[in-house]
């Protein structure tokens, strides 16, 4: 059985509005067609090559033989007595590890020093009396392939930089506040088919002078890491999946473009007079009353108004209501609105008339 599939009408400006915003909706869902469809480039930097690089140290503390420990060598993190204190061994250690192994030519260097400085205090803020650096050992030019791991062993007592202390104060007849250090610094340079790169590290332990009991306090590894990076474009697509809401949209406004255009009618001249007939009792309605005949209406003087908002503003002015009489159909009979009065009658026609065309015409504008 045929399905038949009823025609409607509708307005020339409706028909055209819906269509004009039916070819509008099926112009942007193109578009985000095409934009999903069109892969997104974006800027990605890729690592091409990476490296870790570690400094630190351990130490243990050489006692003289004595009466009171069993044992001449204590580990870290301990209280030691000046008075039999023999040796402190620092283990210095570095490493620089490069991925991936591309058979980099890595070189690296150190030195290893003391630090003897003095100082005087002043609001809180070190300012430097004196400074003396006492080398103790160095290595420069050594050269690895990808990882690169530096170990150094130093003893060494207090005695020297307690006597350089002592020998300042007394050229200064002054007796400033002093610290030592020791440094182990140094650098490593990686040189790669991806470019070069260079760091550098500076490790520092406060040494424990003038004290008859005295700690060591390490501080953490140094620990750094860095890349060779290079700039790509790559693309990214979006989820093809969402393809098929535009593609929805596109479809339902092709379906209802080819329904208007087929199956809608012009309202007849009936129907239009209904429909402005409606558009004026719902803009105007409290203003318009219906009677069931027209009296007391001077044709003597007919004005003829352009609008319906040129009524409303005489209704207003004059204080009367808007009249119309109604037919069979429930529409003003003749097409027309009036409003009565002693020596003229204004009338508003549905439809443009040329009856009193040989009087005013008022606008509400």
């Amino acid at each position: 059985m045929a399905i038949k599939i009823k025609k409607f009408t509708i307005t020339r400006s409706k028909k055209w509005l819906s269509l004009s915003a039916a070819i509008i909706i099926i112009g942007v869902s193109i578009f985000s067609t095409i934009k999903i469809l069109t892969p997104v480039k974006e800027e990605e930097e890729i690592a091409l090559y990476t490296y870790t690089m570690k400094a630190g140290c351990n130490y243990e503390v050489s006692l003289i033989e004595n009466e009171v420990y069993d044992r001449t060598v204590m580990g870290e993190n301990l209280v030691y007595p000046k008075s039999i204190f023999d040796k402190l061994k620092v283990n210095f250690y570095a490493e620089f590890i490069g991925y991936p192994a591309v058979n980099s030519d890595i070189r690296a260097e150190y030195i290893i020093e003391a630090k003897v400085r003095g100082f005087h205090t002043i609001n809180g803020e070190k300012r430097i009396v004196y400074e003396e650096t006492f080398p103790i050992t160095s290595k420069l030019g050594m050269k690895f392939t990808d990882q690169a791991f530096i170990s150094e062993e130093v003893s060494l007592d207090f005695n020297q930089y307690e006597s350089f202390i002592n020998e300042v104060k007394s050229i200064l007849q002054a007796d400033p506040e002093s610290e030592t250090e020791l440094v182990f610094r140094g650098r490593f340079e990686s040189k790669t088919k991806y470019g070069n790169k260079e760091e550098e590290f500076a490790y520092s332990m406060a040494l424990p002078i003038f004290q008859s009991l005295f700690s060591i306090d390490k501080p953490a590894d140094i620990e750094k890491t860095g890349s060779i990076t290079e700039t790509s474009l790559i693309e990214k697509s979006i989820d093809r999946f969402i393809i098929i809401v535009p593609g929805t949209i596109i479809l339902v406004m092709l379906l209802l473009i080819i329904y208007i255009l087929m199956f809608s009618t012009m309202p007849s001249e009936k129907e239009i007079l209904l429909l402005r007939f409606k558009a004026i009792m719902r803009k105007h309605g409290s203003r318009i009353v219906r009677v069931n005949r027209s009296t007391n209406i001077s044709m003597d003087r007919v004005l003829e108004i352009k609008d319906i908002e040129g009524m409303v503003k005489i209704s207003d002015q004059y204080n009367i209501p808007i009249f119309y009489k109604a037919d069979e159909g429930g529409l003003p009979e003749d097409n027309k609105f009036f409003i009565p009065g002693k020596d003229f009658c204004c009338i508003y026609y549905l439809a443009p008339s040329n009856k009193y065309s040989t009087f005013y015409y008022l606008s509400g504008n």
